[in-house]
């Protein structure tokens, strides 16, 4: 009956040893397939089948052992006086201690192996004690090795602030069909006090009947939008795109268009007009206030350049420090206890306008104490040149010895304000633009 079951058990671990290696063989070929996966892992299931039935053996097996060594040792024990016992639980861990640490030995002290544990293919450890190894998947030589690694079809990338259009998606937009277009405009940069120069030098002039006409002119400039080239450009080895789980052209199509815009965008603010738009920070038409105060808002501030703002749909554009500023802003000093007048309370939500206007806050801004960390701008006298939009294209014949394939994309496009310079009132001195920004040097003026 013993040597019926133990080549019972040998028949049973072969198959299971089989059952692991054919999956194994299946997994780590070249170009496995998904069906190859599949029947992999039904042969791994099949062997920890059969390995819970060669426990299951072992078990009855180990427990017949126990009860015939059990009915031994009592035999035994009945021709000799038993041992002393302990005194105290104290005292048995303190010999357990001995024996397990310092190796001395303790004749009172039995080593004891768990008899649901199989014994085939366990060795003795140190001071008598049974070890024995399973089959996981959390050791690569235990078996993880023959559990893949499981890759999603999707792309984890955290998204921007989704603000990369905001100048660009009120700005007037002028197509281009040609490098560079020119625009005849009105001169409205007059600054002779006592008249107005909305019109480009046409006055009205009182007369009598029969007097002489006096004439007046108008005056005209030429707005010139010239498309700059802006570019990205990427390569990848042919192996990568036909391996990658991702799809790589689809990626890279989302990434240029999103890096494009947002670069686009920091050219209108930005922008120097040297091989780039010019940003509405550096334009010849933008009012610059000095704040009261350095790295700071103050209601009179904000005040100041609404009254030198003039335009029809205005946005303010903040820097993202600044929020805590307007969280706290107050009224006017003097006041016995603080008079918030942008956040009336902390329970409500944050404010979407200021003085009635939208405000973003926007990455492409510069930081407090810098000139144009705060700007208030009517898109509409920002103008677009788009000659060029976004092209993405791709070649395999660049370097086509090396199996390497490249991406590049184009976007060719200008921008500037309508103006060349603010606006003067018929006061001679007051003056008033689309576009009104605070510095960072405190003065108040």
């Amino acid at each position: 009956m013993e040597t019926t079951n133990d080549t019972r058990l040998l028949e049973m671990k072969g198959q299971a040893s089989k059952l692991l290696t054919d999956a194994n063989e299946l997994l780590i070929k070249p170009g496995v397939t998904t069906e190859e996966t599949g029947k992999a892992m039904a042969m791994i299931t099949d062997a920890k089948n059969i390995k819970a039935q060669i426990d299951g053996l072992m078990q009855i097996k180990e427990a017949a052992k126990s009860f015939e060594v059990v009915a031994t040792a009592a035999k035994k024990d009945d021709d000799k006086p038993a041992p002393g016992g302990f005194k105290s639980a104290g005292e048995f861990l303190q010999e357990v201690h001995a024996v397990t640490f310092r190796g001395k030995p303790n004749r009172r002290l039995k080593s004891w192996g768990d008899p649901s544990e199989p014994s085939n293919g366990a060795h003795t450890g140190e001071n008598g004690w049974m070890e024995t190894k399973d089959l996981v998947e959390s050791i690569g030589a235990s078996g993880g090795f023959l559990v893949p690694t499981e890759t999603p079809n999707q792309f984890l990338q955290w998204p921007d602030t989704g603000d990369n259009m905001i100048i660009e998606s009120g700005a007037t937009r002028i197509p281009m069909r040609r490098r560079a277009i020119s625009i005849p405009a009105l001169n409205q940069g007059g600054t002779t006090s006592g008249q107005p120069h909305w019109w480009g030098g046409v006055l009205a002039k009182w007369t009598e009947e029969g007097g002489t006409k006096e004439e007046t002119q108008p005056t005209f400039r030429q707005i010139q939008l010239v498309a700059h080239k802006l570019v990205c450009y990427t390569e990848a080895t042919d192996e990568l795109l036909e391996d990658s789980a991702v799809s790589l052209e689809a990626l890279l199509n989302s990434m240029f268009a999103g890096v494009t815009q947002w670069e686009r965008q920091n050219a209108f603010i930005n922008g120097t007009g040297a091989g780039q738009p010019v940003g509405i920070i550096n334009a010849g038409c933008t009012i610059v206030l000095n704040p009261l105060a350095a790295n700071a808002i103050a209601v009179n501030d904000l005040a100041r350049m609404l009254e030198n703002f003039q335009g029809q749909s205005p946005i303010w554009l903040f820097n993202r420090r600044w929020m805590s500023e307007l969280l706290q802003l107050n009224g006017p000093a003097g006041s016995t206890a603080p008079n918030y007048v942008f956040m009336p309370s902390a329970r409500d939500g944050f404010p979407s306008s200021l003085f009635g206007f939208p405000l973003y806050f926007v990455e492409q801004m510069p930081a407090p104490g810098q000139k144009g960390s705060v700007a208030l701008v009517d898109r509409s006298k920002y103008l677009v040149g788009d000659r060029e939009a976004k092209t993405v294209d791709s070649t395999k014949i660049f370097k086509f010895q090396n199996d390497i394939t490249s991406w590049r994309c184009v976007s060719r496009v200008d921008g500037q304000p309508w103006l060349n310079v603010p606006f003067t009132w018929a006061d001679g001195t007051t003056q008033t633009s689309p576009f009104v920004i605070l510095s960072g040097t405190a003065g108040g003026s």
